[in-house]
């Protein structure tokens, strides 16, 4: 179990520098936070299998978020920005037009990175 722990935490280390690079990498301005997606299974058929991955997902940005955020330099203008996540979260119940909706939600509300669990 300690294993899969250590794994998954690496997984999601991976996905968050995805998610900088693709989000922050052409940013010419300071940008104090960024916007990620989590459509979760929190209810529905699936709950009992995704559960543990999507309170992963809230854990881990909530963790760094308490720790300050994270800094990046800027490709642009060479300056180091501190950064926070903006955890944007819905249920989908096991439902696409649920999810379809959630993720419209998360592009309105400005997700860069949208993750499901």
């Amino acid at each position: 179990m300690e294993g899969w722990k250590k794994g998954f935490i690496a997984l999601l280390a991976g996905i968050s520098m995805i998610a900088l690079s693709a989000g922050l990498s052409a940013a010419a301005e300071k940008v104090e936070q960024v916007g990620v997606g989590l459509n979760m299974e929190l209810t529905g058929a699936g709950a009992s299998s995704t559960l543990p991955a999507s309170y992963g997902f809230m854990d881990y940005y909530t963790h760094i978020n308490d720790q300050g955020g994270f800094t990046y330099t800027d490709p642009v203008d060479k300056k180091v920005h501190r950064v926070k996540y903006k955890i944007i979260w819905a249920d989908n119940g096991f439902s696409v037009a649920r999810s379809m909706t959630n993720v419209k939600r998360f592009i309105d509300e400005g997700a860069k990175v949208i993750l499901t669990a």
